[in-house]
Order: C-alpha cells, then structure tokens, then sequence
C-alpha cells in the first residue's frame, strides 16, 4: 500500500485491516514482554544462580544421576543470563502463541502454526541469546542491560516472520466453522439440509 494523498494515504492506513492488526500485535506483544520482564525480575531477585542450580541437582538426583554440586552451581552462575533468557522467553512464548493465534491474526491455532512459531520463536531466541553473549563478552555488559536489549532488538524481526511465514496460510477463525452454503434464485444464501 502506497502512501500517497491519491489513494486516501494516512487514512487508509488508519481504516484497513493491517493496522489495527499492529495495534494487536503490540497489544499482545507488550503483554508477552511483560510476562518475559516479570519472569526475568522473579529468576534475578527470588530464584537467583543457587536456586538455579539447586533445581537442577534435584532433578539429577530423581533421576539418579551423580553430579558434581560446586561445578554445577558454578555453571549455572557463568550462564545464569542465558538461563534466565531461556526460560523468560520460553514462558513468553505460550502468551505469543494464544495470544497471537486468536488476537493478533484471527486464525486457527493449528499444529503447523504452533510449529512455526515455534521455529521462529527458537530462532529469534538464538538470535537473542546471541546479542546477550556479545554484550556480555564484547561490551561487557551484565545482568538487565544484556537481556532487556535484546528482548527489544528480537521483537520486529517477530513481527515479520509471523505475518509473513507463520500466519501467511494459517485459516482465519471461523473459516470451516460454517455449515454448507448454497444459493438460491434470490442471491440469498441458505444452509443446506444434510
């Protein structure tokens, strides 16, 4: 769509359909974000590396599995950024998808669609955890700062490839939801007997 005057410009964009669906987007986007931002605040402030770890040794000791507790919590805290990212993302995640699927792009939320956005979602994560491992070991930039950039930085890049590749051939909510039609010699539609 162009934005020239001729063709209606600000307030075609304003009436169509692509712009109330950005508005969705950043609706469901934001409350994505927010849930990514609360969980990332609860893994700094209540869950921290030991918890991290304690967790994770409790879940190798159900599962019988021997491990050295001084190395893993050591682990945990070298990557605790990374962790934390994983998670929070992973949590944002199912908000995006329901979210996304009957908000933002009105379509059914098929198993392909999960699949793709999943793609896109384990995509943009590297993508992410790959920002926050430059700033980290190339600006030196810890805790917040790191992730929160690249929260910010990945969220256009979701835009694109929802709409673009995820949503693009996605069936829109109520699309096969409707009983046969046929038309009669009115033009009216009637549903058909079965």
């Amino acid at each position: 769509m162009s934005l020239t005057m001729s063709n209606g410009g600000i307030a075609a964009i304003l009436r169509s359909g692509e712009f109330w669906r950005i508005v969705r987007f950043a609706f469901i986007g934001g409350l994505a974000t927010l849930v990514d931002l609360a969980v990332t605040v609860l893994m700094f402030q209540v869950v921290k590396p030991e918890g991290v770890g304690s967790f994770l040794g409790m879940l190798a000791g159900f599962a019988g599995i021997s491990y050295d507790a001084a190395g893993l919590c050591g682990s945990v805290g070298t990557y605790f950024e990374e962790i934390v990212s994983a998670v929070s993302f992973s949590t944002a995640f199912l908000v995006s998808f329901f979210g996304h699927t009957r908000v933002t792009f009105r379509k059914k939320g098929s198993a392909s669609v999960f699949i793709r956005l999943m793609i896109l979602s384990v995509a943009t994560l590297f993508l992410r955890a790959l920002l926050i491992n430059l700033m980290k070991n190339g600006l030196g930039l810890y805790g917040y700062v790191p992730v929160i950039t690249a929260m910010v930085i990945v969220t256009a890049s979701t835009y694109a490839g929802s709409k673009f590749w995820v949503f693009s051939k996605a069936r829109d909510i109520g699309e096969d939801d409707v009983p046969e039609k046929s038309r009669n010699g009115d033009g009216l539609s009637e549903v058909k007997d079965r």
